[in-house]
């Protein structure tokens, strides 16, 4: 085989560079798009537990206006008030979070940010359900217990 060259196997320089450089690139589009996961499944937690939050207000509304009574705690109106008010407290609105939910999640008492679990918060008329591992930006469940309104915030 004379004027041929055997070639070895493995790769030139050139050849890995080229390939350090793509996976860097490719390194530089998916990891925004894992980091961004985590934003993602804070949101659908959040949602789902609004929506089953609001889905169990309007049925202990509706057990309220077809019997005149509910199994639990309720306002004149029907609405589920915990154990009492206006004006709400946070033990009132921990107690509308677990007496109306099948399986709540867990909640307690107070706010505080970046706690597991979901924190609540009496004012007035109004119950705030806080999603306590997020800090930045905050998702709120807002339960007007006079009206049966309930919203989802992110502020």
């Amino acid at each position: 085989m004379s004027g041929w060259q055997t070639r070895h196997g493995g790769f030139t320089l050139i050849e890995a560079v080229f390939v350090i450089a793509i996976l860097g690139i490719l390194a530089s589009i998916a990891i925004p798009r894992f980091i961004d996961l985590t934003e993602q499944a804070h949101h659908a937690t959040a949602r789902a537990t609004h929506g089953g939050f609001s889905s169990a207000v309007n049925l202990i509304q509706a057990e309220w206006q077809a019997r005149g009574s509910s199994s639990v705690g309720t306002s004149t109106t029907g609405w589920p008030n915990g154990t009492g008010g206006p004006p709400m407290t946070n033990p009132a609105c921990a107690a509308i979070w677990t007496d109306i939910l099948t399986s709540p999640p867990p909640g307690s008492p107070g706010f505080a940010p970046g706690a597991d679990g979901w924190g609540t918060l009496g004012f007035f008329n109004f119950c705030f359900f806080v999603y306590q591992p997020d800090t930045t930006p905050f998702r709120i469940i807002r339960d007007n217990v006079l009206t049966g309104r309930v919203e989802y915030l992110v502020i």
